[in-house]
């Protein structure tokens, strides 16, 4: 396994807006300095935001960071760069088959939608990736596993499941983020580009206040990946 540090983005289910989150997380870390390596198994929506960003680059004679699309963690082409990352964007239909990358991950983020999301049976498929990346965890003798759930904003909003978060919390091991707002701000990256990437070229995207919001609040979520339970 590499050395680079492995980000996995992942869900019991599909449309929680993984890919949405990953390409948003991206682009911060590649604000910030870093080389990001996406892997992803033949996302459509991941296709298109490279196509779109090449349309950008084009259109406005700009250099804009791209992110390497991997298949493995060792694909990551070499570089002198120190701040080097690499963001996996698991499907749920993928979550078996990349069972050892859970495993061996730096940081594992769980996108909760739904309630349902959360509340899984002891013989849930995902429930078991995850209890056997902590057991794999323990095993090499890392005190605890990065675990982060970010739960949408709508049902975040709910008081009833606040406290459900918290239980769950307490019952699995996750740490919770923050719930990501302005959720519409985040499709910029059905055009080519994210929140991140407009602060850097505010002569070609103008930020509205919730392109502001929401780059303030993928920052701070970059910054709690990185901090320790």
């Amino acid at each position: 396994m590499s050395e680079i540090p492995v980000i996995v983005i992942s869900s019991s289910r599909e449309g929680t807006g993984k890919t949405t989150l990953a390409l948003n997380l991206a682009a911060a870390m590649w604000c910030d300095g870093y080389e990001v390596g996406l892997l992803t198994n033949d996302n459509v929506a991941v296709q298109n935001f490279m196509q779109k960003r090449r349309d950008l680059c084009q259109k406005y004679k700009i250099k804009m960071p791209f992110p390497y699309l991997l298949q493995s963690a060792e694909e990551f082409p070499f570089s002198n760069n120190e701040k080097k990352v690499i963001i996996a964007d698991i499907a749920a239909t993928d979550t078996q088959r990349y069972a050892a990358l859970f495993a061996l991950a730096h940081t594992l983020i769980t996108v909760a939608a739904t309630r349902e999301d959360l509340n899984w049976g002891l013989n849930h498929p995902y429930a078991n990736v995850i209890w056997q990346a902590k057991k794999q965890h323990a095993a090499n003798g890392t005190p605890y596993m990065n675990w982060i759930v970010v739960p949408d904003q709508l049902t975040a909003a709910s008081d009833d499941f606040s406290d459900t978060l918290s239980e769950l919390a307490r019952r699995h091991g996750f740490r919770v983020a923050s719930p990501l707002h302005f959720r519409s701000a985040f499709q910029h990256i059905n055009d080519g580009y994210c929140a991140a990437d407009m602060a850097v070229f505010p002569q070609v995207f103008p930020m509205a206040m919730a392109d502001v919001y929401a780059r303030r609040e993928i920052l701070t979520l970059t910054d709690f990946l990185w901090q320790q339970a």
